[in-house]
């Protein structure tokens, strides 16, 4: 069976979330690193501005090993960027891979299952590649959401990090 997502779509969606990223990335930047203790109850990890940054970038370095056939892929914490500057290094060292996936991926591969170990409870899965894939994409728009909405409610909202903004982005 095919899956429901082209290729076209997917990349679309790949470069539409390094643009989001990046625009959250800069606003933190721009925050400083007193805002990266800004907290969002209930939001991942001790729900600091810093842990969201860190858990987007340790999410799509674990899960683009997941997909390049590391089955055993650990997660990292936050503590391994303990800067927002050291989250945006790991996440620009992390950008020409990733990008290089996609450009690589085809529509065959895009199909197959990819097998990995689910980290909690640490059991063998496996699911086709295009459903991890969004996956990450639906993952890291639930977590710049909260990272955007700690941004703005310390006054330092980021630019809109709305698709279509960056449909229109050219003009």
């Amino acid at each position: 069976m095919d899956g429901p997502v082209s290729l076209e779509l997917i990349r679309f969606t790949a470069e539409f979330h390094d643009w989001a990223n990046d625009r959250i990335l800069r606003a933190a930047e721009a925050a400083g690193e007193e805002a990266a203790g800004a907290r969002i109850p209930g939001s991942y990890g001790d729900g600091s501005l810093h842990a969201l940054l860190a858990h987007l970038v340790a999410a799509e370095r674990h899960w683009l090993r997941r997909w390049l056939g590391d089955s055993e892929a650990k997660l990292d914490g936050p503590a391994t960027w303990p800067t927002t500057a050291a989250v945006r290094e790991a996440w620009e060292l992390h950008r020409p891979e990733r990008a290089r996936f996609f450009a690589e991926l085809d529509e065959a591969r895009l199909l197959s299952v990819c097998r990995y170990r689910r980290n909690q409870p640490p059991l063998p899965d496996e699911r086709p590649l295009w459903q991890l894939i969004l996956h990450v994409f639906n993952h890291s728009t639930h977590h710049r959401a909260e990272a955007a909405a700690i941004l703005t409610t310390i006054g330092r909202p980021p630019e809109s990090v709305d698709m279509i903004d960056y449909i229109r982005r050219d003009g």
